[in-house]
């Protein structure tokens, strides 16, 4: 049975790169046609014919990999996967792995169904060969797109390649991947290793090894890619919220290869219709959100705050709202509601801007139903006896609920706000008829909201660049409007405008950061060089006796010099080596002159006559200050009575506020610098690389993305900007630690903003859903 699963899998998996390299040839042809830049198209050309000439190679090293999780599956080893996520990548390594992610979290999630039923079988299967463990799938998603990734070198394929690579194999494995999972099933099934049946051979034989063992969940603890594993470690604390928000995020956020999304045109189904996935096939987002919708329902989900606790408005629609759930009289219909929708389209959008705030104490679903309800008048309906068809309250919900999951994950203010508010009646009318606005990446209404988070989170209008973004996204959401009644289009347009404009920024913002980044270096190199220079001063002038000629000397001048030297030519310079003997022989000289050493003074100090005058030159002091300065060392030196005495260096020239209080250490309440970090979590921050995505959290709970953007070479410390690029702060791999012990800081990655708040959908679904789902179990 292994063997004939095996030889089928490997068959039809191998198959995916037939043809393969000959389709991205001919795309790369079509590409070089389309554009302009003759040396990108040149170089996508001269890599893709490389890899050409190693298809067979390519197809052989994937068929062993393949081969070798099967291997695994017979004889499980340990497995060092999360320590290849520590280590160190190249930008385009880091390319090639994400990409490869993406597709893995798309595919599981797609055919979650399916990968079920196969692990119990294959459990069923393991245990009747006497397996011990829990073998990990070797069909599962993450063993042929590992196998593919693995497949290339950082310098394989260059960005515009990359692109067509993965893009062609997310395409063509999803198809694959769905006939391998029907075709495992379908054989299994047969051979009696069926979802639920593993049990009984033992009862009745009780000779199969393992075969007493009680079916486990599909859902296994230990499967692979469950939850985000950040590049650069997991976070203790928060790697149980990155399972529960990871769980559903393709479901929603998905739709890549396959099709897994809902359907292009007019909602599908009613809630009586059959449920979904038992012949193996994809699930649709409306048949895994239903009755996550319903528990939320039932549970009070509609309602920010208890019935007594709201104002006379919200009890007033509370209670319309219980009398049309049980009235048998007008349910409307999506064509009403879409002129009821068009009629409200342009309105005062204040009262969901009010929602989205907080100042209104219902829920925006809520307030949408208010206002839809409130409209039906004008089409002669009776508003006590119309309700919502189970269609229809899934589209109310879900786009309330979006909504507040993006303010909730995003720094939007007072005007952004207003600009959302708009838009939430155009969004309703797009969730009525195109249930593919909730898991295909590239809907074009959802690529509106992504860019238009992306240009007011955290957007104050300071600027003239940042105004002058907020008025193109205020142009792009007026268009939307004014203009959307069926075309889908006009989101597409206004996204694309937007997306130029945010473009623009982001090479002003690439520049910026570069510009703080050499500011930030510059700083720090200066101030380790002051610190250098402090610190050779101190040991040569301690408890020594000097002449206050000489002293002032190597405080001032000396000083100086030992900075300016290590800055331009570096610690280890000749130069600077140089520098630091010059001070050594001052400081011998005023020895030799303490014990009337009368010839070494004089030959001492004719030696040094030059590079004194260059130390008094970087100084700044032209010819007669210097000779002024030489001539009353020389006077101080010639006279064997000078006094002498022991100083202390005055170290001025360190200045702890300069330039940057983000350059100072943390400081804490308890009156200490030190950083009172967990030395593991320090260790993981210290691992992290340039584009590291973060969660900043407020003291209010708001959250904003951030990443970093620049990493000292000297201090190790983070560059951390927003989305934008504006820098948020400076801080040290033991600062970033204590910030993410304390909860305010979460490292991973930086999703587009409506992933991150469908992800926030699902966990405020699934919390409804839980206790549910627990009493189910119970009982």
């Amino acid at each position: 049975m292994l063997e004939s699963l095996k030889r089928d899998a490997i068959t039809e998996l191998v198959g995916v790169l037939s043809g393969f390299w000959s389709s991205i040839e001919e795309q790369v042809r079509l590409a070089a046609l389309a554009g302009h830049d003759f040396s990108a198209a040149q170089e996508d050309r001269v890599a893709v014919i490389a890899l050409s000439h190693r298809a067979l190679e390519l197809a052989t090293r994937y068929r062993e990999a393949i081969e070798d999780a099967f291997e695994r599956w017979l004889e499980p080893r340990e497995e060092h996967d999360r320590v290849q996520s520590l280590e160190l990548m190249s930008e385009g390594e880091l390319e090639i792995h994400l990409a490869g992610q993406q597709i893995t979290e798309l595919l599981e999630h797609q055919f979650l169904h399916p990968l079920a039923q196969l692990d119990e079988r294959l459990e069923a299967l393991a245990a009747s060969l006497g397996i011990e463990g829990r073998p990990q799938n070797p069909l599962r998603p993450d063993v042929a797109v590992s196998a593919f990734v693995n497949l290339f070198q950082a310098d394989d394929l260059t960005p515009g390649l990359r692109m067509m690579v993965f893009h062609q194999f997310d395409k063509r494995l999803p198809k694959v991947l769905g006939e391998v999972y029907a075709k495992a099933n379908a054989t299994l099934q047969t051979a009696a290793f069926g979802s639920g049946q593993r049990a009984a051979p033992a009862r009745r034989g009780g000779s199969q090894p393992g075969g007493a063992r009680p079916p486990e969940r599909a859902g296994r603890a230990d499967a692979p890619a469950e939850g985000w594993v950040p590049e650069g470690g997991v976070v203790e604390h928060a790697a149980g919220e990155a399972r529960e928000q990871g769980t559903m995020s393709a479901d929603f956020g998905g739709g890549g290869g396959g099709g897994s999304g809902g359907s292009g045109g007019g909602r599908g189904g009613t809630a009586a219709g059959p449920r979904p996935g038992m012949d193996g096939q994809p699930l649709r987002y409306r048949d895994i959100v239903r009755e996550q919708l319903r528990a939320w329902r039932e549970h009070g989900g509609l309602h920010a705050v208890p019935a007594e606790g709201a104002d006379s408005v919200a009890a007033e629609v509370g209670a319309l709202a219980d009398a049309a759930s049980e009235a048998v009289g007008q349910v409307l219909g999506t064509e009403d509601m879409l002129n009821i929708a068009s009629l409200l389209q342009g309105d005062d959008p204040s009262p969901y801007t009010r929602a989205l705030a907080g100042e209104d104490q219902r829920a925006l679903a809520e307030v949408i139903r208010a206002e839809i309800l409130g409209g039906v008048r004008q089409l002669g309906f009776d508003p006590e006896k119309t309700r919502f068809s189970a269609d229809e309250e899934d589209a109310i919900d879900l786009v309330g609920i979006l909504f507040q999951s993006l303010f909730t994950a995003n720094d939007l203010l007072q005007r952004s706000r207003s600009l959302y508010g708009k838009l939430v009646v155009p969004y309703v009318k797009v969730a009525l008829t195109d249930d593919s606005l909730f898991n295909r990446r590239s809907h074009p209404a959802r690529q509106l909201l992504d860019a238009l988070t992306e240009a007011c989170d955290g957007n104050t209008g300071q600027t003239a660049q940042d105004q002058e973004t907020l008025d193109k996204a205020e142009h792009a959401v007026d268009r939307v409007v004014e203009e959307y009644q069926e075309d889908q289009a006009v989101f597409e347009l206004a996204a694309a405008e937007l997306r130029d404009q945010l473009d623009q920024q982001r090479k002003r913002s690439d520049i910026a950061e570069k510009r703080a980044a050499e500011a930030i270096h510059g700083r720090e190199r200066l101030q380790m060089a002051r610190r250098n220079a402090e610190s050779l001063v101190a040991s040569r002038m301690a408890d020594r006796a000097l002449t206050a000629p000489v002293g002032h000397f190597l405080d001032q001048h000396w000083r100086h010099y030992l900075t300016q030297t290590w800055l331009r030519d570096g610690p280890e310079s000749e130069r600077h080596h140089a520098a630091i003997g010059l001070g050594d022989a001052m400081v011998q000289v005023d020895a030799d002159a303490a014990q009337v050493r009368g010839a070494a003074v004089a030959d001492q100090l004719l030696a040094l006559q030059v590079p004194l005058g260059e130390c008094y030159s970087s100084c700044g002091l032209d010819a007669t200050a210097a000779r002024d300065a030489m001539a009353r060392i020389i006077s101080a030196l010639a006279m064997p009575d000078t006094p002498r005495a022991v100083r202390t260096p005055t170290g001025g020239e360190i200045d702890e506020d300069d330039g940057d209080e983000a350059m100072l250490p943390l400081r804490l309440a308890g009156g200490t610098d030190e950083v009172a970090c967990d030395p593991a979590i320090a260790a993981r921050m210290r691992r992290l690389r340039v584009g590291q995505g973060l969660r900043m959290i407020d003291r209010g709970g708001r959250e904003t993305a951030a990443r970093i953007a620049w990493i000292s070479p000297l201090t190790s410390r983070f560059l951390i900007v927003n989305r934008r690029g504006v820098r948020k702060m400076v801080v040290s791999p033991e600062e970033l630690a204590l910030l993410v012990a304390s909860g305010r800081v979460v490292v991973r990655s930086v999703d587009a903003p409506f992933d991150e708040a469908m992800k926030q959908l699902w966990q405020r679904l699934n919390q409804a859903h839980a206790p549910t789902q627990k009493a189910a179990n119970a009982g």
